[in-house]
């Protein structure tokens, strides 16, 4: 074919080669796989790319090296098999080739308007178009339709042909759709592909992640299908754009809400999540492009659910458990769920009234890992007494002393002992026992010396740790039950109590030793309330006590209430709040509280109040 003296068409903004490629042929009243071949360029070697058949057109038409490179860039350019080059970025070839060539009927008509025949040779299709995450122009406010459906690449871009066969459906308003106001998803995409302006945290982004990205999470958020129809996929694309836009923070966050939004027993994050999950697990899982918000969506995962070691979540095997939920944990440790819950709920670990099903119900599996691990080691009473040796009034009466404490006071479990806590009571105080005949009756139990004598059992316990008090074991009784101490010795650490209830010592009515004080509030170590009051902490007055001829600090009722204004206890609190030491003392280890000791003096298990108030709050 000769180059006849025919001016070239002008490329439009946003059109693709093979449109132009229909124009041109248009000029030459032909079509265009015909121009093609005639040029020495065969239109299958530009479909397919050729680059000696792309430079053959550019020089027929007399297109500058800028003006074709502008025409690829709309048109998309192979970068391998499943990739293609589109405005200067990488896409996979499926987001824009599509058997369905869609496109704004009102754009065509503009086209067309200035033509005096053939008006579909006027016509030309944007680049944008193609992309099948956009779904408006938004010069017009028109969504883009489907044109036509052709399943061979040879004619679903034989442009003029198509476009003649619609013409009259495209001028007669056929393909027309109620307008809509461009949102700002639309408003961004159509930005970022004409010149890559971009303000959001989005241009560190691929389009083509992002695009995706948000219909996903739009998808997640409406619980709607993007194939549904246009006006679906309009709203899923603005919904994930909008709630992502501002930041990874906000991404996150989003996230976080469809988390909280799987309250069900059976809502795992595949479900919660739905399409964003599974096709950032499986079809996008080797697309480094996902990989930064695939890691966002993962720490979100294991925020909130209750993932286990070795299990893979996005492509990455969990290395360490960060949530259990009662059922995992009592799967794990060999229990009942009723049973966890108790001991859960008691140590602040779950809240009592928390509606969710148990699988749904989570806490911090490293905060807890001790006591999950204490749980199955406990054992009931009966137990409990055969391993220390003592009688089931010898355990009560140790419990309500303080000397043992059960892991819980929860009255459902019945296991709530441990052995190595009565054992190692037992052993301590018979470490230095003599042998004490079995008819001996100078020696008793340490129950019936404490109910003889009005002295307390842990008073008691604590003379023989201080070596006040002779220790015995009874020749055939093995355990508690046969630790036995010399009633004369008892009644000599009586006597001084007895007198000391007749003296009177009060100078201010209403006071009480320090000591007695401290003990009330549950600080038995004397010598550290004692470093209290003598570093200024506790304000106290001093006397000197009439039976030892000693000094001894008193408190008056204002240095009591002095003490309650400014400090608390496990025993203070447990009063307060009606909640158990135990519970108390998990509660504020989790809130990383502890006790007072300005530099780092150890005054025992007191807290400052204004620590605790947020907590108790």
């Amino acid at each position: 074919m000769t180059n006849l003296p025919i001016s070239s068409p002008t490329p439009k903004p946003r059109e693709t080669l093979y449109s132009y490629l229909a124009r041109l042929a248009a000029v030459w009243r032909k079509e265009a796989p015909e121009l093609a071949y005639d040029m020495g360029a065969p239109f299958k070697r530009l479909l397919d790319q050729d680059r000696k058949a792309l430079e053959t057109v550019a020089d027929w038409a007399k297109l500058s090296p800028d003006v074709m490179s502008e025409l690829l860039s709309w048109t998309g350019v192979r970068a391998g098999k499943v990739r293609m080059k589109f405005r200067g970025e990488l896409y996979v070839s499926r987001a824009l080739r599509n058997p369905i060539m869609r496109g704004c009927p009102v754009c065509l008509r503009e086209d067309a308007a200035g033509a005096t025949e053939q008006a579909y040779a006027a016509m030309s299709i944007r680049g944008d178009w193609q992309l099948r995450e956009a779904t408006l122009c938004v010069g017009h406010r028109h969504p883009l339709v489907p044109l036509w459906h052709a399943a061979a690449p040879r004619d679903r871009f034989d442009i003029g042909a198509r476009l003649r066969e619609i013409e009259s459906d495209i001028l007669s308003g056929a393909f027309d759709r109620p307008l809509r106001d461009p949102s700002a998803y639309d408003l961004w995409l159509d930005q970022r592909l004409k010149d890559g302006t971009d303000d959001t945290w989005f241009s560190d982004h691929p389009v083509y992640v992002v695009t995706i990205i948000c219909r996903l999470l739009g998808q997640a958020m409406l619980k709607e299908d993007a194939r549904e129809d246009d006006q679906v996929s309009d709203r899923i694309h603005a919904a994930g754009f909008d709630a992502a836009v501002v930041g990874q923070a906000a991404f996150r966050t989003a996230l976080d809400h469809l988390a909280a939004q799987a309250t069900g027993a059976l809502d795992e994050a595949g479900k919660a999540f739905w399409p964003l999950y599974s096709r950032l697990n499986r079809d996008y899982l080797n697309d480094s492009g996902f990989d930064p918000f695939r890691d966002i969506l993962r720490e979100c995962i294991l925020e909130n659910w209750p993932i286990a070691p070795a299990e893979m979540v996005l492509g990455q095997v969990v290395p360490e458990r960060r949530l259990h939920s009662v059922t995992t944990a009592a799967k794990e440790i060999g229990i009942g769920t009723k049973v966890l819950e108790h001991f859960l709920v008691e140590v602040g670990a779950i809240a009592a009234d928390d509606p969710r099903p148990q699988s749904r119900r989570l806490f911090d599996a490293k905060a807890y890992a001790e006591l999950l691990a204490e749980i199955p080691t406990l054992v009931g009473p009966i137990a409990m007494r055969t391993a220390m040796g003592a009688t089931r009034m010898e355990l009560t009466a140790l419990a309500e002393e303080g000397l043992l404490i059960p892991r819980t006071r929860v009255e459902k479990v019945k296991n709530p002992w441990h052995i190595s806590d009565g054992v190692a009571l037992v052993a301590g105080l018979s470490a230095e026992a003599r042998y004490v005949a079995e008819d001996d009756t100078e020696w008793q139990t340490l129950l019936l010396a404490c109910r003889r004598s009005g002295i307390s059992l842990s008073e008691l316990v604590k003379a023989i740790r201080n070596q006040r008090l002779t220790v015995g074991q009874r020749s055939g009784v093995n355990g508690f039950h046969g630790i036995v101490v010399p009633k004369s010795e008892v009644d000599a650490l009586a006597a001084p109590a007895r007198a000391a209830r007749d003296e009177v010592l009060d100078e201010v009515p209403g006071s009480m030793a320090a000591a007695e004080f401290g003990r009330s509030v549950g600080l038995r170590n004397g010598g550290a309330f004692q470093a209290l009051i003598e570093a200024g902490h506790v304000s106290a007055y001093q006397i000197i006590n009439p039976r030892t001829g000693r000094p001894q600090h008193r408190m008056s009722p204002a240095d009591m209430a002095a003490f309650h204004r400014r400090f608390v206890t496990l025993t203070t609190l447990s009063a307060e709040t009606g909640q158990h030491r135990n519970t108390l003392k998990a509660l504020l280890v989790a809130h990383r509280i502890t006790p007072f000791s300005p530099e780092g003096k150890d005054f025992g298990a007191v807290y400052l109040r204004a620590d605790v108030a947020a907590v108790m709050r």
